[in-house]
């Protein structure tokens, strides 16, 4: 999600973890159809500050249908989120998926560190895109700064891809006028989602019942608040086996593991590396987390950066660097049918 300006900090390259929004954007996306960074075996050496240059060659934004606008309606579906039995994976569920803050979609290989260009999405004349999730049914559910929530199917071959209307109606609850999003597993023996939202109203405030946590129902598209929370602004990602988790806060930023149904902080991780953030996303795969970070308040892609949060690669939580990704992401969404455990 986009996030009002804060100074650049130094990032070094990997750490050792213990557990414990209007931007100014004059680039937009830039890069290849496939952009491919950084050293899978991981880098030696990390940034000293926010990213200064990224990939130049490539598709040409304005011939891409990126920085048009139409008026065109969008076609309402209704919710059209009835889980079906068993709620099996469609196809295209299987990466993480991206969205550019003015409204272009790539996918990310969590195996092969790589992005791919997939479509710009056409929503009515709006590009001021805020955050995203993904469901079991390879829909991204959009929302704009707005406020408004609509669908884009992943499957569809359209470039631009046109929104669809579920007809979701913003609460009237000052603490979800936008919100950070993701589908959540009902737990590992119930595989079927429903959308979580965490409140997004002041970048860097917290303190007791700040902040909302809340779920959307799939049927009526109601958003109803589950707990106050101590911070008014984060994003979410959610797991296989029904976890559900923060990224929130400033100075340091943590990484929170929330009770879905209460809104308990279970575990709360800090991770000073990743402080001075204008944008940011995340997305949970196989006991890991993709971090998504533009720590520039003038900048215009972000840095990607990998967290081995279930301390199966090197026995540790270590934080690492991975490069710039080809785009500045405001939305990371996951389907829940990517592997909740190590790959």
């Amino acid at each position: 999600m986009p996030r009002q300006p804060l100074l650049p900090l130094a990032l070094p390259l990997a750490l050792c973890l213990l557990p414990a929004c209007v931007i100014f954007d004059p680039g937009g996306d830039d890069g290849g159809d496939d952009a491919t960074y950084g050293d899978p075996s991981g880098p030696t050496s990390g940034p000293t500050s926010g990213p200064t240059s990224g990939p130049t060659s490539g598709w040409n934004p304005t011939s891409a249908g990126e920085s048009t606008s139409t008026t065109a309606p969008i076609e309402p579906t209704g919710a059209d989120n009835e889980p079906e039995a068993g709620c099996p994976c469609a196809p295209g569920t299987d990466l993480i998926y991206v969205l550019s803050d003015i409204g272009v979609l790539w996918s990310f290989d969590p195996i092969e560190h790589t992005f791919t260009r997939l479509a710009a999405i056409t929503c009515g004349g709006m590009t001021d895109t805020f955050s995203m999730g993904v469901s079991r049914k390879a829909r991204a559910w959009i929302q704009f700064q707005s406020g408004d929530l609509y669908t884009v199917d992943l499957n569809d071959p359209s470039d631009p891809i046109p929104c669809k209307d579920p007809g979701f109606i913003p609460p009237n609850d000052p603490k979800f006028a936008n919100f950070g999003m993701a589908f959540v597993a009902n737990s590992l023996g119930d595989p079927c989602d429903r959308l979580y939202a965490h409140s997004a109203t002041e970048p860097g405030l917290y303190g007791p019942g700040v902040g909302g946590l809340g779920a959307i129902d799939p049927q009526t598209l109601l958003l109803a608040a589950i707990a106050p929370i101590d911070y008014a602004w984060g994003e979410l990602t959610g797991s296989g086996d029904g976890r559900l988790f923060a990224y929130a806060g400033a100075a340091p930023p943590l990484l929170i593991e929330y009770d879905k149904a209460d809104g308990l902080a279970l575990d709360v991780l800090p991770l000073p590396a990743l402080g001075g953030d204008s944008a940011f996303a995340f997305a949970w795969y196989g006991g890991d987390f993709f971090l998504f970070i533009d720590p520039d308040p003038f900048g215009n892609i972000s840095q990607v950066w990998h967290l081995d949060y279930d301390q199966s690669d090197g026995g540790k939580q270590a934080l690492t660097f991975l490069g710039d990704a080809p785009i500045r992401v405001v939305g990371a969404g996951v389907s829940t049918c990517v592997p909740w455990g190590p790959t």
